[in-house]
């Protein structure tokens, strides 16, 4: 079987085990087994394929023609062999976890289905060879993961899960304009022949084709922002942790959130290679992700949204990297390398600390700090892998995590020499780098006191409940922790080694004398430990002064955390959904937009009407034995709100005051304006 087979394998498979769920019925250990099964499957196909990619030069390609138009373009090389890797990496430990996680047959069928098609989208995503691919798989990607967030189908869910489709859905909307202007511009969407593109149209010295060129990466940079959880599009991830269940959590934040950073680099690497104002562009952006995530997860009392917190000032970690990238121009080899290891190094973290998170509240369903108090003294285990994350996370020397950061610092500090009227800024860009590295210590240290080092309190609710935990659960915990720790410690034969795999990435290639570079780098020097014992320090010191300020009580042994963050400093609520469901609506009413989509509203329902009628009477025999046999419990309840509303619904009633308030007509704003912004810049652009 030749590679290209293999690779639409690995990417199909996972749609294609799907259909199987369906055979376990209600049997909810044969449904976990095959789930379990199927991801294992899915290992060794990938396995196959990356090995007959390292025999045939290290790339394998796959095109699929004839669908959406365009045709699916698969490659398979250094850097997405090595995340393809991590990715089912990921959904083993999380399926594994996954098996005593879940207690009851409750959304379980839908949950791993969706998984599973979540699994195949996100191969999809990293194996995707040009924009369009990645487009189509990232979308995908996007809606079935939405059955992580609202799974539990409480309120609280599905608000969360409203939250997250909308940031999905607009960030892929503008997302879409952004790759058809590219394509516009420059006749292709494949990944190897952008660069050469668009330096053509940047040397052209054509304004306004390098003004098209800018906003097309702009909406690029939008959708795939919004997904990796960049300011200020980062809104979804501390409302989508907390109430997804944890081992979909540790997708959600180690996975998911690198395709946006997947497409982030295309950018830097293909579109805008060695452009100045993109870079110096991610770069902040990048610092603010950072600084936002720390003081969101500083003041946190909850569990898991400390945990998405963090992932956010994580990801601007990763930002920072890749916007030097085009910054370095030739010397960007530690800045790429660092950036590569990075988001590694955070699935490692999270899939770690997530699936500590799972093992806690799967027997005490409880979150919030003070009440998780002492959970794990008497857990050895768990506090030691725990540690582990934790460590790493924090960029402590010996843990893979000091590694990526001391690299992205060293781009920092490269640039800082040559960035001229701006070295100012970079220098504080670079001091605010070390207060990050401080706070993720501080805060990591306050969940790790919280649970294994503070008294429980005398009437602590988890007191008398099961603390035990599965060798399998356990298991999925130590394997990344095993990676954390190992990389860690003999760098130079692993880690350094993996950057150099994945510097086969389209275009860059690391060349022997890049490679000369990391095989050099002495990464264990003073001035490098120097930097990081800076972040230790501060993050001691930030860990003690935020004990003081947040803290009431007993400080020393058992302090009750408190909440100081204000409640009305929430973007969601003080901007987003004032503009989706207020502002939008408002306008189009005075525009008379209102009664026009009230007009098509009322069409669709009355077409509706018609072809229910018409089937009704087709199968009428059918639905009676529908309605007597399978649907009399229900049809028992009379519902009468819900037959009003239907009744409204299907003769066009108060279509605009029914769905103004909803953020669904938000969104139906938001796609109407974009489409028609869309018209107008193709318009002018074939003028």
């Amino acid at each position: 079987m030749t590679g290209n087979y293999l690779i639409s394998l690995v990417i199909m498979w996972p749609f294609v085990a799907s259909l199987f769920l369906k055979t376990a019925g209600d049997n909810k250990k044969r449904l976990e087994l095959i789930a379990f099964t199927s991801v294992l499957a899915e290992l060794f196909l990938a396995g196959l394929a990356i090995i007959l990619s390292r025999g045939s030069g290290g790339m394998q390609m796959l095109y699929v023609a004839y669908i959406e138009g365009f045709g699916l373009n698969f490659r398979l090389d250094g850097f997405r062999a090595a995340y393809l890797a991590m990715t089912i990496m990921m959904w083993c430990c999380s399926t594994a976890a996954s098996l005593e996680y879940f207690t009851d047959n409750k959304n379980l069928y839908r949950y791993y289905c969706f998984s599973l098609w979540t699994f195949g989208a996100t191969a999809g995503v990293f194996l995707s060879a040009d924009l369009f691919t990645t487009f189509t798989f990232f979308e995908l990607m996007s809606l079935a993961s939405y059955a992580y967030v609202a799974h539990t189908e409480k309120k609280e869910a599905l608000r969360a899960a409203q939250t997250y489709l909308a940031v999905a859905v607009i960030g892929g909307l503008v997302m879409l304009m952004g790759l058809l202007l590219l394509n516009h511009l420059t006749g292709t969407l494949d990944m190897l022949r952008l660069r050469e593109a668009c330096r053509t149209i940047m040397e052209s010295g054509r304004a306004e084709d390098i003004r098209m060129l800018y906003t097309a990466g702009g909406c690029m940079l939008f959708g795939f922002g919004a997904k990796a959880g960049m300011f200020p599009l980062h809104i979804w991830l501390p409302k989508a942790h907390p109430v997804a269940p944890a081992p979909a959590s540790a997708l959600l934040s180690g996975v998911l959130t690198k395709c946006g950073v997947f497409g982030v680099l295309l950018l830097v690497i293909e579109i805008f290679h060695e452009d100045r104002s993109f870079g110096i562009l991610i770069v902040v952006l990048g610092v603010v992700t950072m600084l936002t995530g720390a003081v969101l997860a500083i003041f946190s009392i909850d569990l898991k949204r400390t945990l998405a917190c963090s992932s956010v000032s994580q990801i601007g970690f990763i930002l920072i990297g890749a916007g030097l990238i085009p910054l370095l121009k030739e010397e960007c080899t530690l800045a790429m390398s660092g950036t590569m290891l990075y988001m590694l190094n955070h699935s490692l973290f999270k899939l770690t600390l997530f699936l500590c998170a799972a093992a806690i509240y799967m027997k005490c369903h409880m979150l919030n700090l003070n009440d998780l108090k002492g959970y794990g003294r008497d857990m050895p285990v768990l506090k030691v892998l725990f540690l582990i994350g934790a460590l790493g996370i924090s960029g402590v020397p010996l843990f893979s995590g000091y590694v990526s950061k001391t690299l992205i610092h060293e781009g920092l500090v490269e640039y800082i020499a040559e960035a001229g009227e701006l070295r100012p800024l970079f220098k504080t860009f670079e001091v605010l780098f070390l207060m990050s590295g401080g706070m993720t210590f501080a805060y990591m240290t306050k969940l790790f006191f919280v649970l294994f080092i503070d008294r429980p309190e005398e009437d602590c609710k988890y007191a008398g409940k099961d603390k035990s935990v599965s060798f399998l659960t356990y298991a999925s915990i130590a394997a990344p922790a095993f990676f954390v720790m190992l990389f860690g410690l003999a760098p130079k034969t692993f880690f350094i080694r993996s950057a150099r795999i994945m510097g086969r990435f389209n275009n860059a290639v690391y060349s022997d004398e890049q490679r000369e570079i990391l095989e050099n780098l002495k990464l264990f020097s003073l001035e490098n430990l120097t930097g990081s014992m800076i972040s230790i320090g501060l993050g001691i010191l930030f860990f003690v002064i935020f004990r003081i300020l947040l803290t009431k009580g007993d400080r020393v042994r058992s302090p009750q955390y408190l909440n100081r963050w204000p409640a009305w400093l929430d973007l969601e609520e003080l901007v987003y959904r004032p503009l989706l469901c207020r502002f939008f609506p408002f306008i189009f009413s005075h525009l008379y937009i209102d009664r026009i989509l009230g007009g098509v509203w009322k069409g669709f329902m009355l077409a509706g009407e018609k072809t229910a009628n018409v089937l009704a009477n087709a199968f009428d025999s059918f639905l009676g034995f529908l309605r007597r046999n399978v649907f009399c419990e229900i049809t028992a309840k009379p519902r009468p709100r819900l037959e009003k509303m239907k009744r409204r619904f299907i003769r066009g009633e108060g279509v605009y005051k029914i769905l103004s308030g909803s953020i669904s007509y938000g969104l139906m704003l938001i796609c109407t304006g974009l489409c028609a912004t869309l018209i107008y810049l193709l318009y002018l652009m074939m003028r």
